[in-house]
């Protein structure tokens, strides 16, 4: 929530990307329903290809290691948010 987040959907964990201007964008990204659990391998990838990250990256963004700011610039150099 603190990279810029919100939940669209809270029955299906569903997560949007908000600029730092607070326009919403087209990236989001699913959580799983088992949050009581940890959150394995595979649905990690997931989670970073819909996030337009690999998953090194996708790790720096969870470990803060990547800010909000380096994130969206990212996003907008690649064309994914204007």
């Amino acid at each position: 929530m603190r990279k810029g987040f919100r939940i669209k959907d809270s029955r299906h964990r569903t997560f949007e990307y908000y600029t730092l201007d607070g326009e919403r964008s087209r990236i989001k990204t699913l959580m799983s329903h088992g949050s009581d659990r940890e959150i394995n391998d595979h649905l990690l990838g997931q989670m970073a290809r819909q996030l337009h990250l690999t998953r090194r990256q996708f790790d720096d963004l969870i470990d803060c290691r990547l800010s909000q700011a380096d994130y969206e610039a990212m996003q907008r150099r690649d064309g994914f948010i204007r």
